[in-house]
């Protein structure tokens, strides 16, 4: 299927659509976070039943798509980056957090950008980093609540992130060691 034709798959529309909401959350963020907390909160809502529903879709439509594969979790990583770092200019976000959380991501994308060129790969997220990424995105949204009932649930789930973040970053450089052993023995044969 050509490259073309994929973008329009409904997952993946809604892929892009969760880049292009970064657009009015980021000024709502940036110039109303009081007044407008409400509306920010329902775009961040949006944004996450989106990424739900995408995956659901692509799979119910049979539209599994080589450009989903990549979209799909390079819209969350956008997503949960730009979020992240408005909220640590607003000094609501500890920039620790947002570092660790940066770092994983850039370093899952120059695995997935090597193992793609060199090799025609792409690697699938795993559970665990799934469940980080939710941990993560749960986060930021109860930080844009912003209510101070919430502060120790908020603390806890910065130490549940760092674990599903270090465990889900060990379980895909894992995978990306075997596919590049693979693919070199696959080499060596031919």
């Amino acid at each position: 299927m050509p490259l073309n034709k994929e973008i329009f798959y409904v997952s993946n529309l809604l892929s892009i659509l969760r880049i292009i909401l970064l657009i009015p959350l980021s000024y709502l963020m940036l110039s109303s976070f009081e007044t407008q907390n409400n509306l920010i909160i329902i775009l961040v809502l949006c944004m996450y039943f989106s990424d739900l529903l995408d995956g659901y879709l692509a799979r119910m439509l049979n539209q599994v798509s080589e450009f989903g594969k990549i979209i799909d979790p390079l819209a969350d990583k956008i997503s949960v980056t730009v979020m992240a770092i408005i909220l640590v200019y607003l000094d609501r976000l500890p920039l620790w957090f947002v570092i660790v959380v940066v770092a994983r991501d850039v370093l899952i994308l120059i695995f997935g950008i090597y193992l793609n060129r060199k090799y025609k790969l792409t690697l699938m997220s795993n559970f665990p980093g799934k469940i980080a990424v939710f941990s993560i995105g749960l986060i930021l949204l109860l930080t844009i609540i912003n209510s101070v009932y919430l502060t120790g649930v908020i603390q806890i789930l910065y130490f549940l992130s760092l674990a599903l973040i270090a465990y889900s970053s060990y379980l895909y450089y894992n995978r990306f060691l075997q596919s590049v052993k693979l693919q070199e023995s696959v080499e060596r044969k031919n």
